[in-house]
């Protein structure tokens, strides 16, 4: 069962889904963060939702300001606003009487990891993190990989983290990189792994791009990740 819900003022508003397990009952629950220019309803991000719900996890996937159905401007984007919509959605999901609010978890890729990651790292609830294609250091270049002109902000904000840092206050994390990212090099991940707390796992996926297209090394991205929710979101 799927459950639209929005967050936010009139004209600034965050649109989401809550995808709940069948069954009844309080569930643990994973909050879904998309990346730089993506929505809730890419394929990813859609069989992420469809494989939590049918292992009883919930799914809550959102879109951020400017992206898909929620309010905004995506070239105003920066990373403290995603972090406050990440705040936001974290505390409706928190509140709905089918999620067990002690049992919690985040899975972002690329900038959406960078936003689960700071989230992790200042708020204890969130039990364990996954983070899929995430970079610590972003530059604005000549070329772009989308037609979107971000504002001066998404540079200047950004330099303002020292995400490595924020790695270090975060624990229960599994990292996981494609060797054939053309977006973020993989060793940005392995540098996120390295500053991370035990208990920690990197998966270098063979073969895999920025966002895992072939079939095969999202399902095993999927697969390895639900693990370990199922293994750290446990009563």
């Amino acid at each position: 069962m799927e459950q639209p819900f929005e967050v936010g003022p009139a004209g600034r508003r965050i649109r989401g889904v809550l995808a709940l397990p069948e069954g009844g009952g309080r569930s643990p629950c994973v909050i879904l963060s998309h990346g730089l220019i993506s929505s809730k309803e890419s394929a990813k991000y859609a069989a992420l939702s469809e494989a939590f719900r049918a292992a009883g996890i919930a799914a809550c996937r959102f879109d951020y300001a400017g992206c898909g159905e929620s309010d905004g401007r995506i070239e105003e984007t920066t990373l403290s606003g995603r972090v406050g919509s990440l705040d936001a959605v974290f505390e409706r999901a928190l509140s709905h009487p089918s999620v067990d609010a002690g049992r919690v978890g985040l899975l972002g890729s690329s900038f959406g990891g960078c936003t689960s990651l700071v989230k992790a790292a200042n708020d204890k609830r969130v039990r364990c993190v996954s983070l899929w294609a995430t970079p610590h250091t972003i530059e604005k270049k000549e070329e772009t990989v989308s037609e979107v002109e971000f504002s001066d902000a998404l540079y200047t904000d950004f330099a303002r983290y020292d995400l490595l840092a924020e790695a270090e206050k975060v624990s229960y994390a599994f990292v996981v990189h494609g060797d054939r990212d053309e977006v973020v090099p993989y060793g940005e991940g392995k540098a996120i792994y390295r500053h991370l707390q035990k208990p920690k796992k990197f998966e270098l996926i063979k073969g895999g791009d920025h966002i895992l297209s072939a079939p095969s090394r999202r399902a095993r991205a999927i697969s390895l990740s639900l693990d370990w929710f199922r293994r750290f979101l446990h009563p």
